[in-house]
């Protein structure tokens, strides 16, 4: 097995995510270590590493003496999640707004410049990845590492729900409410407007809770 300069640990993660995002694994799928292991060659011992972090990251639950199996999050989680971080990431893009620097604003564009190549690629582990650095980007902006904090926490928990549910891989770029609402949350920042800073984001957190609800059904 070519592990391609990955870690085992890293192998088997990535791999699962894969699987994922391929519609191959579904929510209450159970994950069989022995499965696994016989696929690719990997032993117990970073195998057990890796659903430990995917457990952590919340796209597994693991039970004792029954094993891990793909979470099932629900409509509510999402509410959660969602309703919490609109609320963060709106009063940390207001902050932004205030301190963000030029050389902020430029990795910003170099991001959302990324983000539209692997859209167009239909690449969603590497969009999830990049999608996550443009966040954290502007939370960095706040000058609050509480923000940084937890709006990176929350961010990785969205992340299940977009592997979950959302329909990026189908999704013309045309059409993407995420591309057009970053450059709507990016201008905000140029312009230096709090209120519109506020806006844009309380606006992307509901556009994208309300795209999962319906892509859900």
């Amino acid at each position: 097995m070519e592990l391609n300069g990955q870690r085992p640990e890293d192998y088997i993660y990535y791999y699962i995510r894969q699987q994922i995002i391929a519609r191959e694994l579904y929510p209450g799928n159970k994950i069989v270590e022995e499965q696994l292991a016989a696929e690719t060659g990997i032993s117990r011992t970073p195998i057990r590493a890796a659903l430990k972090r995917l457990s952590y990251e919340g796209l597994l639950v693991s039970y004792p003496m029954k094993g891990s199996f793909v979470a099932m999050p629900t409509k509510k989680d999402m509410q959660d999640a969602y309703e919490c971080r609109k609320l963060l990431e709106a009063e940390a893009t207001r902050c932004a707004c205030y301190h963000i620097t030029d050389e902020e604003l430029k990795e910003l564009e170099d991001i959302f410049k990324q983000q539209i190549i692997v859209h167009e690629a239909h690449d969603m582990q590497a969009f999830l990845e990049i999608n996550e650095k443009f966040h954290l980007v502007i939370a960095k902006a706040s000058r609050n590492s509480f923000f940084q904090k937890y709006i990176q926490e929350l961010t990785i928990r969205c992340n299940v729900f977009l592997l979950f549910y959302d329909k990026f891989q189908v999704t013309p770029l045309e059409d993407s409410f995420a591309i057009r609402e970053h450059k709507i949350i990016m201008d905000a920042l140029r312009q230096r407007d709090p209120q519109k800073c506020y806006q844009a984001a309380i606006e992307h957190n509901q556009s994208t809770l309300d795209q999962l609800n319906e892509d859900r059904i």
